[in-house]
């Protein structure tokens, strides 16, 4: 996912309406956002992963946050983003939910929260939890593996480094997309685990049959039977010395 251009509007500390154009900054993809304490960087983390999956950046902050204190009463809070993804353009528009003036006589009203996906062909999806897949879909990771991998904070990447191999695996399998590896690796390895099973039960059998044989030591099958009964002998020689010694008795 490549960034296009950010918009937001009476968001944190943004009074008014403002634009970041990433396309300025290159097609690269890699972006660094540095500044002054106060200046409002996480606010554009917040707003890139709030246009996506409506939630911010951190686990410290609160949707009910948003709206910025600064600005006035008629000014309308949301977010937009325009984003590329394999080459396709998609926007995706979100607004919390946040009092606001009433357009029809005096005081304050309350603006339900909304989201809106512009697919690349045109179409719109207006349903929060259509637009969620769609964009899990799209993207193919869910908000906190975005944040740990595509917007990471100052000090966030060492929580990727030294996260436990299980959360890292489960991360780069959804960014490269070998869950369909991981799940044929896992019936393999079931259908090994029961035909295991299976021959161990064959075995078994073939041995109690064996323990329970009376052979001589004349025999020229006493050597043979005394490895089977010592499990030293392989499965398909074992049913061989079966059915000869079961001939012999007919």
């Amino acid at each position: 996912m490549r960034p296009i251009k950010l918009t937001v509007s009476a968001f944190g500390p943004y009074a008014g309406k403002t634009e970041f154009d990433f396309d300025k900054l290159g097609t690269g993809g890699l972006y660094l956002i540095t500044g002054d304490t106060g200046a409002g960087k996480t606010t554009i983390f917040d707003a890139i992963t709030y246009a996506l999956y409506g939630d911010p950046s951190g686990n410290n902050r609160e949707v009910s946050m948003f709206r910025s204190k600064y600005a006035s009463d008629e000014t309308p809070t949301f977010v937009k983003l325009i984003f590329a993804y394999k080459g396709k353009n998609y926007t995706i528009k979100r607004n919390p939910e946040y009092e606001r003036a009433a357009q029809r006589g005096s005081g304050l009203t309350k603006q339900t929260a909304a989201v809106e996906l512009i697919l690349p062909d045109g179409k719109p999806i207006t349903k929060t939890r259509e637009v969620d897949k769609e964009i899990n879909n799209i993207i193919g990771i869910n908000r906190d593996q975005f944040c740990q991998i595509a917007m990471i904070a100052q000090g966030d990447f060492l929580k990727l480094l030294i996260a436990p191999t299980k959360d890292r695996i489960e991360i780069f399998r959804h960014i490269f997309k070998t869950k369909l590896y991981s799940d044929l690796q896992n019936k393999l390895k079931q259908e090994a685990s029961s035909l295991d099973n299976n021959c161990l039960q064959i075995r078994q059998s073939i041995t109690q049959y064996i323990a329970g044989i009376n052979c001589d030591e004349s025999s020229l099958h006493c050597v043979q039977v005394s490895k089977a009964t010592n499990n030293e002998l392989p499965i398909d020689e074992c049913i061989s010395l079966l059915e000869k010694l079961l001939a012999e008795d007919s």
